[in-house]
């Protein structure tokens, strides 16, 4: 929410006066301000353009120490002047995307109340960019009209991630880490100096089409269709060097194809695909993509996502070669070097002649050596052989 604040003593000097300030109501400890604990309670039962003031003991506000810095006496109670301004809904749609947390995230400056957004599955989009800014420069000289299909790839990553999630008729603002891979390639196409702050997006989703079912085709050739499509859209997500595109597709059809359903109204679970074909051709897909995300996740530095993708491929198909030389890779990323060293063993056991594996072998020797090497400098080869 957005809000005006005034802290006063009872005397009525005033302390710290803050205008237009975002309040996370998600966790009263992320706002810097004194007394957070009881403006959360109050806002949770107001409405916008109502003004309160509340009375707050001593240990809502700077207990017994007090605070100096504002004049804040020890056990002394206080006021709090409040304007309630705005209430924005802020939404992690970077995490929705199955991408890491706090990458991407939306603010609703205009919410509309809604279950239907148009996802990643190819529902189409009209879209007005209102503005980009990085720091206090505007990046776009006029505003940008987009008509997309969500998912693929004529946007940049980030504006893919957020129109998926957003209503028709929403604005919003989206704030987007400085990771140049967020917002190059694809529209707007900025250009961002390096080393500069995050990007800010205000956009508006003027209308879009209608999405397919979240829990794809209900029938099980249909759904098995539908899968195989996703993969080939994040396949070529993949190759085009979109990863986290990529990674979003391959998350999708791991999460269509559970082993077991459990139908509306039933108590009992039952196989998503009947057939002996139909499952065994949906469990290779499903295989294949953990492959895939794997692969994606090395490619942004999750080492350790890496190598969970392939254990679960592991379960089901222990000599599997590309599933031990991708854990073995996120594993050396990880610097677990002896469980490395020992998937890549697996490997040429399987192959002998595996020229990939061999030469991962000797990265993640060379990687244990140089560890080893550093550890000896910073605590002392007496205490490096204790813990060893």
């Amino acid at each position: 929410v957005q809000i005006n604040y005034v802290l006063s003593l009872p005397s009525g000097e005033v302390l710290e006066k803050r205008v237009g300030i975002d309040f996370r109501m998600a966790s009263a400890s992320m706002n810097e301000i004194h007394c957070s604990k009881a403006i959360q309670k109050s806002l949770l039962s107001l409405k916008p353009n109502t003004t309160v003031k509340l009375a707050c003991r001593s240990d809502y506000a700077a207990g017994d120490s007090g605070n100096k810095e504002l004049g804040i006496p020890a056990r002394a109670d206080v006021l709090v002047h409040m304007d309630l301004l705005q209430i924005y809904e802020f939404e992690d749609v970077g995490k929705k995307a199955s991408w890491e947390e706090n990458l991407v995230m939306k603010k609703a400056i205009k919410a509309v109340r809604s279950r239907v957004c148009p996802g990643f599955d190819g529902t189409w989009c009209k879209v007005k960019l209102l503005s980009a800014t990085v720091g206090q420069e505007e990046k776009l000289s006029e505003e940008v009209m987009v008509n997309s299909v969500v998912g693929n790839g004529e946007m940049c990553d980030a504006l893919e991630a957020v129109c998926a999630c957003m209503r028709k008729g929403e604005v919003a603002l989206v704030t987007v880490k400085p990771i140049p891979s967020l917002y190059l390639p694809g529209v707007p196409n900025l250009e961002v100096p390096a080393e500069s702050g995050n990007v800010v997006f205000k956009l508006e989703m003027v209308d879009f089409g209608n999405p397919p079912p979240e829990e794809g085709p209900s029938d099980s050739t249909d759904l098995l269709e539908f899968c195989q499509k996703q993969k080939e859209r994040g396949s070529a997500h993949f190759k085009a060097g979109r990863v986290r595109l990529a990674y979003e597709r391959y998350s999708r059809v791991v999460a269509l194809l559970p082993r077991y359903k459990r139908p509306l109204g039933s108590t009992t679970s039952v196989e998503v695909f009947e057939d002996p074909e139909e499952r065994q051709a949906g469990e290779e897909l499903k295989n294949t993509c953990r492959l895939n995300l794997a692969a994606c996740a090395l490619k942004l530095d999750l080492a350790y996502s890496a190598a969970r993708f392939c254990d679960e491929v592991l379960k089901e198909d222990p000599k599997n070669v590309k599933a031990l030389y991708r854990r073995a890779q996120g594993l050396l990323g990880s610097n677990d070097f002896e469980e490395a060293q020992r998937d890549c063993k697996a490997v040429l056991e399987i192959e002998p002649a595996n020229k990939d594996a061999r030469l991962l072998m000797q990265k993640v020797r060379q990687a244990e050596k140089e560890q080893l090497k550093m550890q000896k400098e910073q605590f002392g080869a007496s205490l490096v052989r204790k813990l060893a």
